[in-house]
């Protein structure tokens, strides 16, 4: 009886022990907490802010800009002064993602800008160029002459939860360098409806972190000090904080493409899809069970226009699979390449149509419509 009351000792502390190994082999696997105290977001400033810019662009008068008015009262020609527009002034943030001077920012920041003057957390100042952008997905890249900068640190926006805390570093209002904190409190925002099949390539992150204007192009980052999305855009003037971000692995994809090629071709159909609602169905006198895109517009000389799809369509399958939301057309294209030929089953006024359509690029400038609520771009 003795010998087995100590095996049965024996045989539980070699099961809890083996319990205790385990857990702690699995704690690897488990990323550690973070616990914000009144250092914590003062700390992950100063370590990100030397890869965080201050861009301020100029678009310069030319000569054609001045305007020449007079007024002739009754025989007698009045000269007015000439009228010479004073330039025009912007300000935005940006990222160093390479050490040699390759900084990544919104395309709306430079777009149309004559001078680019970069200033860096050192306040040294450098004239930059845009050697690349995609109005598609609203990035760029502006190479300054520099060497033995601090890049970013992308990290991995999949693994994003809403209600993680980040933290936003800009130049709000030309104030440089200022940090503010929140939340996410959303993910997979998907703001406005895009012309063509390249509609849902990214969708946003929605931040409660005050970004205004000047934020465009400056980090959205995590409690690791990694960049995990670059803030874009708010809504609304009337709205608070409602701001949105684009994930990081997305746009440093796109800086990759855009510093190595130059420009990137986006697939592209030219067409405006909604959902297919029970209103469209019954006045098509279809049944309620219909499934499909339905074609709300076709852009001129675009694929769709040139393939023979209307408004007024409902695409029912691409390439054989059943859609029942125009994201998975998105999904489909976005996984094909420029050329590359589809074949589409839609209803036409209860008919159906089989067409083959060729994916075009998207057009440099054809960009996301507006949502109902404005979106401004900080």
């Amino acid at each position: 009886m003795r010998t087995n009351k100590y095996m049965n000792k024996y045989m539980i502390t070699m099961i809890l022990t083996s319990i205790l190994f385990l857990l702690n082999g699995n704690s690897t696997q488990v990323c550690p907490k973070i616990l914000i105290d009144s250092d914590t977001i003062a700390d992950i400033a100063e370590k990100v802010s030397s890869a965080v810019v201050n861009i301020d662009t100029t678009h310069e008068v030319k000569e054609g800009d001045i305007k020449k008015k007079s007024i002739d009262l009754g025989g007698i020609e009045l000269h007015i002064p000439d009228i010479i527009p004073q330039p025009e002034a912007g300000t935005g943030s940006g990222v160093i993602i390479k050490s040699d001077g390759y900084i990544l920012t919104n395309y709306h920041v430079v777009k149309n800008a004559n001078k680019i003057t970069v200033t860096l957390t050192d306040e040294k100042k450098y004239n930059g160029k845009l050697i690349a952008h995609d109005t598609y997905s609203d990035l760029a890249i502006v190479k300054i002459d520099a060497k033995n900068l601090k890049p970013a640190i992308f990290g991995n926006s999949k693994t994003l939860r809403p209600g993680d805390w980040v933290i936003a570093i800009g130049s709000p209002l030309g104030l440089e360098h200022t940090v503010t904190l929140g939340i996410i409190s959303a993910l997979s925002r998907h703001v406005g409806v895009t012309f063509g099949a390249a509609q849902g390539a990214f969708k946003y992150i929605q931040t409660d972190a005050a970004i205004n204007p000047g934020n465009s192009g400056g980090p959205l980052v995590n409690l690791n000090g990694e960049t995990i999305g670059i803030n874009t855009f708010i809504i609304g003037r009337n709205a608070q904080n409602l701001n949105f971000a684009i994930p990081a692995d997305y746009a440093k994809k796109i800086a990759d493409r855009l510093i190595t090629d130059g420009s990137i071709q986006h697939p592209y159909l030219g067409i405006k899809m909604g959902r297919l609602e029970l209103e469209q169905i019954k006045a098509e006198g279809l049944p309620e069970n219909t499934k499909g895109a339905y074609v709300v517009e076709i852009v001129p000389e675009s694929p769709a226009q040139k393939s023979g799809i209307i408004p007024g369509d409902i695409i029912q399958k691409v390439e054989g699979e059943e859609i029942d939301d125009p994201t998975k057309i998105a999904a489909i294209v976005r996984n094909r390449k420029v050329g590359d030929k589809l074949h589409l089953r839609l209803l036409r006024d209860g008919q159906v149509k089989v067409i083959q359509i060729t994916i075009g690029s998207l057009p440099d400038g054809e960009t996301e419509n507006e949502p109902t609520e404005k979106k401004i771009k900080p």
